[in-house]
């Protein structure tokens, strides 16, 4: 699959809850294609952009990227809200976990736990940590990496199979 498609269908998913907030989409050209199960991967996308939406300032910036590394490729998605519990950013992937115990912010803690098992799933890993700029937090940042896919090859008999049958 095509990690564009999965980021601007995870994109139009969220489009309501990121109202009013810029969104910086940064995907490296010729991205490799990945081995993954496009509607559990958009799932991972949308936990994290609803999550960001939701535990940072109204109309703060959100931040996609992704890039090619030699075996992996790597997805980041960046915020400007407080950042994670000092400490806790791995128990923020167990059940039930929230980044604030005492909160008016809905949800269960369910959802990095969801996307965690969905990126294992898929041979990556997944991430959560503090952005820092000049010794300050300046928001969280989740990393994702997945293996790179191996592309089909194409030695064009399909194509050639197929003028045969219309002849």
């Amino acid at each position: 699959q095509p990690l564009e498609e999965v980021v601007g269908s995870a994109l139009a998913a969220c489009r309501p809850v990121l109202q009013g907030r810029p969104v910086t989409v940064a995907l490296a050209d010729g991205l490799p294609l990945l081995s993954l199960d496009a509607v559990l991967f958009e799932r991972v996308l949308v936990n994290l952009l609803e999550n960001a939406a939701r535990y940072t300032p109204a109309g703060s910036a959100l931040a996609i990227r992704a890039e090619a590394l030699d075996q992996t490729v790597r997805l980041v998605v960046d915020d400007q809200g407080p950042g994670l519990p000092p400490g806790r950013e791995e128990a923020l992937f167990e059940k039930f976990e929230r980044g604030e115990r005492e909160s008016a912010t809905p949800g269960v803690g369910l959802g990095l736990a969801i996307s965690r098992a969905i990126v294992q799933a898929h041979g990556g890993t997944i991430h959560g940590a503090n952005r820092l700029e000049g010794g300050r937090v300046a928001g969280a940042r989740f990393t994702i990496e997945l293996p790179r896919g191996t592309p089909p090859e194409d030695d064009g008999s399909a194509a050639a199979a197929a003028d045969e049958d219309i002849r």
